[in-house]
């Protein structure tokens, strides 16, 4: 992916979460959240408003979400 259409993304997820935020704020609602976007090529592209020790253990669960849903997914359904 070229660089250019990597920062057009990278303004696109800042746009998404700063609606996100303020709608948030706006219903008093104080939730983690992480916005991720994954390139063909594997770049991925965050905004979030959680730190580095919660990312880690979102992508442990993740991991463990993958593992679970790919040994228990029935042949013909989609992965997500």
């Amino acid at each position: 992916m070229t660089d250019s259409k990597i920062t057009e993304i990278q303004h696109i997820l800042t746009e998404v979460d700063t609606i996100m935020r303020e709608r948030l704020k706006t219903l008093g609602v104080n939730v983690r959240h992480v916005i991720l976007a994954m390139s063909p090529d594997g770049v991925g592209i965050l905004r979030s408003n959680v730190g580095e020790y919660e990312l880690g253990d979102m992508a442990d669960l993740l991991a463990e979400i993958s593992e679970g849903a790919a040994t228990q997914r029935p042949d013909n359904e989609p992965l997500n």
